[in-house]
């Protein structure tokens, strides 16, 4: 066997058990450090306060918006149409008449009823001394009404004029206006005219009388018809029909009243009928005179 050679064979470095060459990485940048930010530019100084009054726009706008609605709602929702007018503290006013006066209507919408527009209106009738209306949801209205009371009748000038207990002279007599009042005669025009004070204390005083006349005896059988003042003499009242008249003068009214009972009832015990009783003689106030027809 020939001698052979053996030859050395290098196998390329991808074959041997080399590691692989790692290539180098590229630096990487250096991290930020703790606690720099980045710089930004501040808003402009005009921005701020545009922001605000756009923020009061939006809300203005939102709010208009729902109060509209609120109020379409409540002006034209049937829920509030008038159904109830409560009255209370009338004696002669009707309910209907009164609304009449203040222009309203049932149905109609309570939040369009201008109650102080309606009150001025009521407070037009002479008979209103004072009015309060209010709403109570949904379709309700309260009228509280307090009435002039006519007490008597007063003659001054070519007329009559209906007062009140408290002297109030609030309107000529009329057409419908009560008539079966006690008439107070004798006091002059310009007294009610330049001295109302003067003139409501004269009408106190009448009425004082009348109260005194319908406690008394007579008052029964003949009715009170007329309280005259006279000039320097004092009240005259005259009573009945055909019409009595009793001079009382200055008080004490009562017991002269008294007097003129007891003589009224003599006369009629007698089969008479008196024309006039006087009380006014103030020297001898027990005196008293009857005139018989």
């Amino acid at each position: 066997m020939k001698n052979r050679k053996l030859a050395k064979v290098v196998l390329p470095d991808v074959l041997e058990d080399k590691p692989a060459r790692e290539e180098p990485e590229a630096p990487s940048p250096d991290p930020p450090k703790a606690g720099r930010r980045k710089h930004q530019m501040p808003p402009p100084s005009w921005l701020a306060p545009l922001r605000t009054a756009a923020g009061f726009v939006l809300v203005a706008a939102v709010s208009l918006g729902v109060a509209w609605g609120a109020r379409r709602y409540l002006m034209t929702s049937p829920r509030f149409g008038l159904e109830q007018v409560v009255v209370t503290g009338q004696k002669t006013r009707t309910k209907d008449g009164l609304l009449a006066r203040a222009n309203v209507k049932m149905g109609q919408n309570v939040f369009s009823i201008d109650l102080d527009a309606a009150r001025n209106r009521m407070l037009g009738d002479p008979y209103v001394k004072s009015v309060t209306l209010a709403r109570r949801l949904p379709d309700t209205i309260l009228v509280d009404i307090e009435e002039r009371v006519p007490a008597a009748m007063v003659a001054l000038g070519d007329g009559l004029v209906l007062v009140t207990r408290d002297g109030d002279a609030f309107k000529r007599v009329e057409v419908g206006d009560p008539t079966d009042l006690p008439v107070i005669t004798g006091l002059p025009t310009e007294l009610a005219e330049s001295d109302r004070e003067g003139f409501a204390d004269k009408i106190r005083r009448a009425l004082d009388v009348a109260v005194d006349y319908q406690q008394s005896t007579l008052a029964s059988k003949q009715p009170l018809q007329e309280i005259h003042f006279e000039a320097g003499t004092g009240i005259v009242l005259g009573v009945g029909s055909p019409v009595i008249s009793l001079v009382l003068g200055g008080p004490p009214f009562r017991k002269k009243l008294e007097q003129a009972s007891r003589v009224a009832m003599e006369l009629e015990r007698r089969g008479q009928k008196p024309d006039a009783i006087l009380l006014d003689h103030d020297a001898r106030p027990e005196r008293v005179v009857a005139r018989v027809r």
